[in-house]
């Protein structure tokens, strides 16, 4: 009877997780959302309030998880809610000429959400990761964190979300490296391209076009069932290796 808390569940891929996981009755599924009234009912699932931006949100969440699971345990964490501006997208270097109060007021954003929320969840979470014989936490990042994947694609926006995608990998790494001893896994993944700006047909030209959200949570459960102490801390595709598409 597996446990998996899903961070950043309401929507989009992190929905889709709960679908899948949920229609095996053997699972224990809860869902994290800032607002989670608002999230789509799924049997099966228990939802509960909490903000990537909010450390004290989360601890209260994994007070009640504790409650929830088997023996208080947590076995799978999954985080995946990510901050991404619409305003700042498209906006290379150079855009930021003369504004950067703007430009440090988004990366603020980004690097609270997508980098420090991680730290607050897998914080709040330990104490109850650690209860588990699987011990399993997983980041969901994005191949725009991906330098040589960046220059080979021309791509030079979106630059708050990026460089916290970055950050998230170092983060991810150091974590694997503290709890090594204590046998927890660590794993940055990215979900594939689900929509995506450019096309990478350029870069790849047998890609076939965007994975459904539930062909994303299929290949991305795949890579996290093969999570082992020898590769925590990796930043993996979701085909499990360093294929981006």
């Amino acid at each position: 009877m597996p446990s998996y808390v899903v961070v950043g569940a309401s929507r989009g891929i992190g929905l889709g997780f709960l679908k899948n996981l949920a229609a095996n009755p053997d699972n224990t599924v809860i869902g994290i959302a800032r607002n989670p009234s608002a999230v789509e009912s799924v049997p099966n699932v228990t939802l509960l309030q909490g903000d990537l931006t909010d450390a004290a949100s989360l601890k209260a969440a994994a007070s009640k998880v504790a409650t929830i699971t088997k023996d208080g345990a947590v076995d799978h964490l999954i985080v995946n809610g990510a901050y991404l501006s619409y305003d700042t997208e498209f906006i290379t270097p150079r855009g930021f000429v003369d504004k950067e109060d703007y430009f440090l007021s988004e990366f603020q954003k980004a690097m609270h959400t997508n980098v420090a929320g991680v730290l607050f969840a897998v914080n709040a979470f330990v104490p109850l990761l650690k209860k588990s014989a699987i011990k399993k936490v997983v980041a969901l990042s994005s191949g725009l964190g991906v330098p040589d994947l960046l220059v080979s694609s021309n791509f030079s926006t979106a630059i708050p979300y990026t460089t916290s995608k970055a950050a998230l990998h170092i983060l991810i790494a150091e974590l694997a490296v503290e709890y090594k001893e204590e046998g927890i896994k660590f794993l940055s993944l990215s979900p594939g391209v689900v929509s995506t700006r450019p096309d990478p047909s350029t870069l790849y030209p047998n890609w076939t076009g965007p994975f459904s959200v539930e062909e994303s949570v299929e290949h991305q459960l795949k890579v996290i069932e093969g999570l082992t102490l020898e590769n925590s801390g990796a930043y993996l595709s979701h085909w499990g290796n360093k294929e981006w598409l």
